[in-house]
């Protein structure tokens, strides 16, 4: 069965504005790991200062950086999952746009 011209253009760019855009490169795989940090921070402490804060995200980006599964974060995570998980609001949110 061949598509039609107007459905195949719609799944393409579909596709490309989503799921097959570029995936995330190495600084925005870091701006994913402080997100995370920062939500699961809010969600359990909530009354952290920024001082705090600052300091327990480039405590993981240093954790991170010894890390072989964080290092392969490019390949891994899609523009998709990436998009999602940097405009969630909390916590599970963001785990659950990685789980995709």
């Amino acid at each position: 069965m061949l598509l039609s011209p107007r459905v195949w253009l719609a799944a393409t760019l579909g596709c490309c504005a989503s799921s097959c855009g570029p995936p995330p490169n190495a600084i925005e795989c870091g701006a994913l790991l402080d997100r995370y940090v920062t939500l699961l921070v809010k969600s359990d402490q909530p009354n952290t200062s920024e001082t705090e804060l600052v300091r327990l995200r480039e405590e993981a980006r240093k954790k991170a950086a010894r890390d072989a599964a964080f290092r392969e974060c490019p390949s891994h995570v899609s523009r998709r999952e990436y998009d999602c998980a940097m405009s969630s609001e909390n916590v599970d949110r963001f785990e659950q746009c990685l789980l995709w």
